[in-house]
């Protein structure tokens, strides 16, 4: 289990949830369906949007705090199942249209196997929607300058106090995905993250916009990698 010393932080509902939530907003056009899957739930930040638009969601979710936090948001809605189960051990008794692996990828030990089994769990036409943060971003190639990482890739404070077991760049995502016989439809980086969420957390909306549109200039510095994939 993740250290909870971040999880429900002023830092991760504040800024991490309002950044996280412009990511969300532009891969909200590649949902499709009536029956989604988000693994990695967290906070209810992908569950809330997939339910606004019409989705019956099934939760995957193994952390206990993060289970609680579930059952305390929906409580007796019936759109929404929750199932206390760690990623690998699942076994879905239907396919989905839609499935969001949300900044989860990374914490499995096999992902490209991982990756395989959730191919088989989309419907016909269905999408897998992944996201991972981007271990070149602009904010940690800063840090390797400034003599926090020897790499832009080496694991931060962060990556150790939740648990991550390695890191993405564009190059190794897509391959993973290919690799587990996914087709990839799109693979963007969004936003552009300067400098660290605790730097960032007066920023209002605008400022946060105007680095959003920033990082689809910049893709290959942008803070988080996002892949929408098909059979």
């Amino acid at each position: 289990m993740a250290d909870q010393g971040y999880y429900y932080s002023a830092q991760q509902l504040g800024i991490d949830r309002r950044t996280k939530d412009l990511v969300i907003e532009r891969c909200l056009p590649f949902v499709c369906g009536t029956q989604a899957l988000d693994l990695g739930f967290v906070d209810g930040c992908w569950t809330d949007r997939l339910l606004q638009h019409g989705l019956t969601v099934d939760i995957v979710e193994g952390d206990e705090l993060h289970v609680a936090e579930a059952r305390s948001l929906y409580p007796g809605n019936e759109r929404v199942r929750l199932f206390h189960a760690r990623f690998e051990t699942f076994a879905p008794d239907r396919r989905y249209d839609t499935i969001i692996a949300g900044d989860m990828l990374r914490y499995i030990a096999q992902p490209v196997e991982f990756l395989a089994r959730l191919r088989s769990w989309l419907a016909e036409r269905g999408r897998l929607i992944v996201t991972v943060p981007n271990a070149l971003s602009m904010h940690r190639r800063i840090g390797t300058l400034m003599g926090m990482e020897a790499h832009p890739t080496d694991a931060n404070a962060r990556d150790v106090e939740v648990g991550n077991l390695r890191s993405y760049d564009r190059y190794r995502l897509r391959s993973e995905l290919a690799r587990a016989g996914l087709s990839v439809r799109e693979l963007r980086g969004c936003f552009l993250k300067p400098l660290s969420s605790a730097q960032m957390t007066g920023w209002d909306d605008r400022l946060l916009r105007a680095f959003l549109e920033l990082g689809d200039e910049l893709e290959d510095y942008a803070w988080l990698l996002y892949a929408v994939c098909e059979h």
